[in-house]
């Protein structure tokens, strides 16, 4: 073959390119491992990067990793009732997405995010029939006060936020009008009232074992007043009267005892962190000493803005620190330009809405002598804001 046909052949049938090789996907072991290690603060974002990655951010087997590897912690879920009360959202406490800090920016990364949760049947109270257990959120049926003769409520839903999905729990045994749930060593007690034929109405304490799923009825606490309101105080399910008279059932032993009341802890938000309970209410933070039996201010609390009744605070336990929500409306300026008349300026309008803007701090809690709880701000931000109107309904944290 002479050489010009070679020549010809060789840019016939030019030399094969090296082929470009994805990059192999990672084991899944590898990969839940991984994902096991990062913050759930972050689990927002990730669920955005694939479907792959959202199934396996709701994956039992993922959260079973995270117990494994000691990596569990606690989250904080919002729920939000529109100005219309028609709708109620919620929202999940995690890290800003492409975002990078600095001094400048004072911002402490967080934000709420929207929770992609499916439509439930709500109590009209949600506020006392909201409770967490572990990485479940319970919501108990109730009804308002104006309905009561007419209709009592007993469904009991379970939102998974691991897969943030609803499923069906136990029915209430005894249906309630009125109440209030409390969790004491993951069990829900809930005291409530109950339409006993006619007219009337009779107290009812019944308790779930959230493990075992059953309900109890508990023994009856005589008195001819009814219960408003709940708390878990010392390992014990306290309940206040309409009559500010205060009861506590100890469930070691199975027996009520009228104790001292808290006074007036029935009108605040509170929790137990650390078996010692804080309350928030008229503009303060509180917490209830057992020994003098009287509350005292929580002390510290540098940079924490003034607090009142207005703001709906919201306490939850946040892994041995201090949750607070609170929230406040702000004024929006605006401009309208009218439409300019022959030989005037243009004329400007000022007008003014509102917005509502949600805020979150995180609250570390220091004992310092047998009567001072000192607070300490670790961060503090604005985290969302909603239409005006809207209303914080209640602040749980979960353990995922």
């Amino acid at each position: 073959m002479s050489s010009p046909e070679r020549i010809k052949r060789r840019k016939q049938n030019p030399p094969p390119t090296p082929q470009s090789t994805p990059n192999p996907p990672l084991p899944y072991d590898l990969l839940l491992s991984c994902i096991a290690r990062v913050s759930r603060l972050y689990y927002p974002t990730l669920a955005l990067v694939s479907k792959s990655f959202r199934s396996l951010i709701a994956s039992p087997e993922l959260y079973k990793t995270r117990s494994l590897l000691s990596r569990t912690e606690s989250c904080l879920y919002v729920c939000i009732q529109s100005s219309s009360a028609s709708v109620r959202t919620w929202y999940t406490l995690c890290r800003k997405p492409n975002k990078t800090l600095s001094n400048e920016t004072k911002s402490s990364g967080y934000i709420l995010a929207r929770v992609p949760v499916p439509e439930s049947s709500w109590s009209r109270h949600p506020d006392s029939g909201l409770v967490a257990v572990g990485s479940d959120i319970y919501n108990i049926g109730g009804s308002d006060f104006l309905s009561m003769a007419s209709r009592s409520l007993s469904r009991v839903r379970v939102l998974d936020c691991r897969s943030h999905t609803w499923s069906e729990a136990p029915s209430l045994p005894v249906a309630l009008c009125l109440f209030s749930a409390t969790v004491v060593d993951r069990k829900i007690y809930v005291a409530g009232w109950h339409k006993d034929g006619g007219s009337g109405l009779k107290n009812v304490f019944q308790v779930l074992d959230t493990e075992a799923q059953v309900w109890d009825i508990l023994p009856s606490y005589e008195t001819r007043v009814f219960f408003r309101k709940t708390a878990s105080n010392g390992g014990n399910f306290h309940v206040l009267t309409t009559r500010n008279e205060e009861v506590a059932y100890d469930p070691k032993v199975g027996r009520w005892d009228a104790v001292e009341s808290l006074v007036d802890w029935w009108y605040r938000d509170c929790c137990e962190i650390g078996n010692v309970l804080y309350a928030a209410g008229g503009g303060v933070l509180v917490w209830y000493d057992t020994e003098e039996r009287r509350w005292r201010k929580v002390t510290g609390l540098v940079g924490l803005p003034e607090l009142n009744s207005e703001s709906r605070v919201k306490l939850a336990d946040y892994g041995r620190k201090m949750g607070l929500l609170w929230q406040e409306e702000a004024l929006v300026p605006w401009v309208c330009v009218k439409k300019k008349l022959r030989g005037e300026p243009w004329p400007r309008v000022r007008y003014t809405q509102t917005e509502t803007k949600i805020w979150c701090a995180e609250i570390a809690l220091e004992r310092r002598n047998s009567c001072e709880i000192w607070g300490k701000v670790e961060w503090l931000d604005h985290v969302l804001t909603v239409p005006s109107g809207s209303k914080v309904m209640t602040l749980l944290a979960a353990t995922l």
